[in-house]
């Protein structure tokens, strides 16, 4: 025979786990409510000075990281999921921009919302529901046992009529509201942590249009990655039969000819010089195939890492190249490190083939979880990232792992390639 529920609430684990939250909640809520009542008050109250905007974005930075934490002890106590919202940050060199942020996206100003107004009166409704209730539910209960450990003397104090307790039915009463409350306080509990727990998706979760900004921005990243990798295919299949292919097929016919010289008894002179023309194609075949390797993944950036595939890049461009390069100690993800190779190794190239530069700077620096790629040169200007060019397919490139490409290149110059590539 099955239990009701309303008899086993009081013995469950998910009972006792959403009590300790309601009593955490208190201290919680009252630290939130402290903090970013001082903060939000101070901002504000210099707003008309110069400092008063960015205390005000520290406020909801700090606002932002205690959603995290709200949602962290709901997530240990209430097992709820909350989801983190999207915090679109400006694709922008600057750091001070980019701390600003938070100023101009609603997800910030709901945790402030809900930290400020909604943690500290929830967290103290919960709190008093719970232990007022089950303080009074275990007391009930227990009051045999301390009723009795009293002298008999003092008995008639713990109760406002002095009246000792001497029939059953008062007896009765008194335990039968301890199972009363024993088995009400579970739903009662649960009632303010469920309102607590739907505040908070709703206030420290993502909205709708959030999560569908987010699919979108993915089928757009996943769509730039199939147009980047379509791209270098096509590319690799024009070199391949531009370059490497038409010296191969010269090589066959070359050593053919030799071939047949040497079969029909011709002259071993020109055999010989057939032969060193082979030769020659089969070195500058390989010399375009160890290129074309390099251009698809080269092996000095998997095996000695991005600073020294820079290095290799400037130290082979026929224009001066200065190069900062400012990485850490952790190296970046390898598809970051791959496509900040492959913006300077372009722009570089561009640099010595259209430009008439006579010097170029690249500067490459690992700063607030992003990889910021700057080359900029003293050229001629006037580059674009045109459908089809190799300035398009890098944007494609970034864009496919959620950076950005920005290209200003003004007539008369200077040229100027920035690259922003997310680290996370």
């Amino acid at each position: 025979m099955r239990v009701p529920a309303a008899f086993t609430e009081p013995f469950r684990l998910r009972t006792w786990r959403e009590t300790a939250y309601a009593i955490v909640s208190l201290p919680l809520g009252v630290f939130w409510f402290s903090a970013f009542l001082t903060l939000l008050t101070t901002s504000l109250s210099l707003i008309v000075f110069v400092v008063g905007v960015p205390l005000l974005a520290l406020t909801l930075w700090a606002a932002w990281a205690a959603a995290i934490a709200q949602r962290g002890v709901a997530g240990a106590l209430l097992r709820l999921r909350i989801p983190e919202p999207p915090l679109l940050r400006t694709p922008d060199a600057r750091p001070f921009r980019r701390f600003l942020d938070p100023l101009l996206q609603l997800s910030t100003w709901r945790a402030l919302v809900y930290l400020l107004l909604f943690a500290f009166p929830l967290g103290l409704a919960s709190f008093l529901v719970a232990v007022v209730l089950w303080s009074l539910a275990l007391g009930f209960l227990s009051a045999p046992v301390w009723y009795f450990a009293i002298p008999e003397a003092d008995r008639g104090d713990v109760f406002w009529d002095g009246n000792h307790l001497d029939s059953g039915w008062e007896w009765g009463a008194i335990l039968g509201l301890g199972v009363f409350l024993l088995l009400l306080t579970p739903w009662l509990v649960r009632a303010f942590v469920s309102l607590d727990a739907l505040l908070m998706r709703a206030l420290l979760g993502p909205t709708r249009g959030e999560l569908e900004r987010v699919a979108a921005r993915s089928a757009e990243q996943r769509d730039l990655a199939v147009a980047a990798a379509s791209g270098d295919r096509r590319q690799i299949e024009r070199d391949l039969h531009d370059g490497a292919q038409a010296r191969l097929v010269s090589l066959a016919v070359d050593l053919g000819r030799a071939r047949r010289r040497l079969e029909d008894g011709g002259s071993q002179d020109e055999a010989a010089e057939l032969v060193r023309s082979a030769h020659e194609e089969a070195k500058l075949a390989l010399a375009e195939i160890r290129d074309l390797a390099r251009g698809i993944h080269p092996a000095v950036l998997t095996d000695r890492g991005l600073d020294a595939a820079l290095s290799s890049l400037a130290a082979r461009s026929p224009v001066p190249v200065a190069l900062r390069a400012e990485l850490g100690a952790e190296r970046a993800p390898e598809q970051v490190e791959s496509a900040a190779y492959f913006v300077v190794a372009e722009a570089l190239t561009n640099v010595a083939r259209h430009s008439e530069a006579t010097h170029a700077a690249v500067s490459v620096v690992r700063d607030d979880g992003a990889l910021l790629v700057e080359v900029r040169d003293d050229g001629v200007g006037g580059a674009e990232a045109a459908p089809g060019s190799g300035l398009a397919g890098l944007s494609d490139r970034v864009g496919a792992l959620g950076g950005s490409l920005v290209v200003e290149s003004p007539p008369g110059g200077p040229t100027a390639i920035t690259a922003v590539l997310p680290c996370a």
